[in-house]
């Protein structure tokens, strides 16, 4: 007698998460009747200055403590150059990508966007496995797939969740900088933390900086360049509460330094990610010569152009020496502070704090000209 497996999928709760801008209305979902294991969804959206939109989807099944349900079969009015107007739907083939599930509690959220280009994240696969960590080169393992993000956040993709989250509540102005709430850990109460330092750049350096107008963010730029120059660069004057914040926003997280480490350098035994050697082609710190030099340069600049010298890391990322440091959600105990990795552009002429092993700690709450951040996400 053939046993069929019946799919009971039942959503709690339906989040919009959405810009200023677009605005979506009539969002329901549903498991079809009929055996297919395909599940609806169905939305209207209006967007006022005509913009054609980016609509994707995060499912959780944990209550929305991770997004991390893959939702990769999709079809209909989802992607990128979604046009405005009712009726949408999207068909998810759930049966196709979970087998044998059953019984399973699911959030979903859809996610609309104007800012599709910009917002763009690519991603880096890490597979299970060994890899060698610290000085020493001591062999761990790290026993499930993870993706890192590929460069670093930009300026104009933190901009764009600044507006998401000061829209919906989640970030606030206060003494000129952002905040917003942290819910607390082991090592810092719950309570509301400064997110982002809003200000402008120092006229000695080029780096750019987000500002607030009383309408809307803007990214502040060095008096020699132009608007838009800086929208690529790394994110700096983020704190670690900002850097979290930004990353559970989405459905991801910051990485532990054993997954930013194994992305940096896999099992090479490498002092950076590349090899033993670094040089002005490779990397950007303080005096490499770059064209932007005693400041940032745009995420992915050392691929080979331009007259650099390609230099990823053994799973593809980029930056992973110099730029900025990256914030990291491991611990440096016992001084209740969070480890950084990668070195930076700003003041940094000792290359020894440029080895993908070496760990630089500071508290959560600092944020500096040189310090930004990457996101991880688990993969099932």
């Amino acid at each position: 007698m053939r046993k069929v497996f019946i799919i009971i999928l039942l959503f709690i709760i339906g989040t919009v998460w959405c810009n200023s801008l677009p605005v979506v209305e009539n969002f329901e979902f549903a498991q079809r009747r009929d055996g297919s294991k395909l599940v609806d969804v169905f939305y209207d959206v209006m967007d006022t200055d005509g913009d054609t939109l980016s609509v994707s989807m995060l499912v959780s099944d944990d209550g929305g403590e991770r997004w991390e349900v893959s939702c990769d079969s999709l079809s209909g009015d989802v992607g990128d150059n979604i046009m405005t107007g009712t009726g949408k739907q999207i068909v998810w083939n759930f049966g196709a990508e979970h087998p044998g599930t059953f019984g399973n509690n699911y959030i979903v959220r859809l996610l609309v966007d104007d800012h599709f280009v910009d917002l763009e994240i690519d991603w880096c696969l890490v597979p299970a496995g060994e890899f060698t960590w610290g000085e020493n080169d001591e062999i761990q393992t790290i026993d499930y797939d993870y993706e890192i993000m590929k460069y670093e956040v930009t300026n104009i993709q933190y901009l764009a969740y600044l507006e998401e989250a000061l829209a919906a509540g989640d970030a606030w102005i206060q003494s000129g900088d952002v905040y917003g709430h942290y819910d607390g850990d082991e090592n810092y109460e719950a309570g509301d933390y400064a997110f982002y330092d809003l200000g402008s750049p120092l006229s000695s350096y080029n780096y750019g900086l987000i500002s607030y107008d009383g309408s809307s963010f803007i990214i502040n730029v060095p008096s020699n360049y132009s608007a838009g120059d800086f929208d690529d660069h790394p994110v700096v004057q983020v704190s670690w509460f900002g850097s979290n914040a930004y990353s559970e926003y989405y459905g991801w997280r910051l990485p532990t330094e054993q997954e930013w480490e194994k992305a940096a350098r896999g099992m090479t035994g490498y002092d950076y990610p590349w090899g033993d050697v670094i040089s002005g082609d490779r990397a950007n710190y303080w005096d490499s010569g770059d064209p932007w030099e005693y400041g940032t340069t745009p995420v992915g600049y050392y691929n080979g152009e331009n007259g650099t010298t390609d230099s990823p890391s053994p799973y593809g990322c980029y930056d992973m020496c110099g730029n900025v440091f990256d914030w990291t959600d491991s611990w440096y105990e016992p001084y209740s502070s969070r480890v950084l990795r990668g070195g930076s552009w700003y003041g940094f002429s000792n290359f020894y704090y440029f080895r993908s092993w070496y760990r630089n700690v500071v508290y959560p709450t600092y944020s500096n000209i040189n310090i930004g951040f990457r996101c991880a996400r688990t993969v099932r």
